[in-house]
């Protein structure tokens, strides 16, 4: 039987493969992240493979590793990730008032017993509605932006901010589920919803 190996710190991500009932064996990667400014793409593709290759060792030898990364993405800026300041988050936040954005998940998989790996991309599109400065200082005071691509997290007090969104609500919060659902059944032949009912 495959065991699921997640290659993340990401407490949101373990929890919501766990809220799922999804077994998963989470092992922190130690790897450095890199970001190309004008390529969302090539960045998290990236990233989820050098997360994926940094915990191959400490995997288990009957499991599919999977590495996952998220940026966001405005064409005028290039690349988003986490800010290194409060300064810098609350410059990020307002430069998403009122407009559109992008969110690209990048996925790695790797099964260690037969060296299968693949890897996909997926998008979704967010607006926020138009937000003051003061509704941001506020945001900041009550949740930490330094640990989140873009300085926010869907699931916590920014949805206040968020008007609509195209695509998986999933990716946004750091986890591609549908898209992954599908690659870990037709590629992998591992079908999360069989293997929840043989538990």
């Amino acid at each position: 039987m495959k065991c699921i190996v997640l290659a993340s710190n990401s407490l949101r991500r373990i929890e919501l493969f766990r809220k799922m009932g999804i077994d998963v064996v989470a092992i922190a990667p130690n790897v450095e992240e890199v970001i190309y400014v004008g390529d969302p793409f090539r960045t998290v593709l990236e990233n989820s493979k050098r997360k994926v290759l940094s915990v191959f060792d400490r995997a288990p030898h009957n499991s599919i590793i999977i590495g996952i990364d998220t940026a966001i993405f405005n064409p005028m800026i290039g690349v988003i990730g986490k800010p290194k300041t409060i300064e810098e988050a609350e410059r990020m936040l307002m430069s998403f008032s009122g407009k559109y954005h992008m969110v690209i998940g990048g996925v790695t998989l790797l099964d260690k017993e037969t060296g299968k790996t693949t890897e996909f991309t997926d998008i979704t599109i967010v607006k926020f509605r138009d937000v003051t400065e003061d509704e941001i200082k506020l945001y900041i005071s009550i949740e930490n932006p330094l640990d989140k691509a873009g300085a926010y997290a869907i699931q916590g007090l920014a949805a206040f901010f968020i008007e609509s969104i195209i695509g998986d609500y999933y990716n946004v919060v750091g986890l591609p589920l549908s898209k992954l659902y599908r690659v870990l059944d037709e590629e992998f032949g591992f079908n999360l919803l069989k293997n929840l009912v043989k538990r």
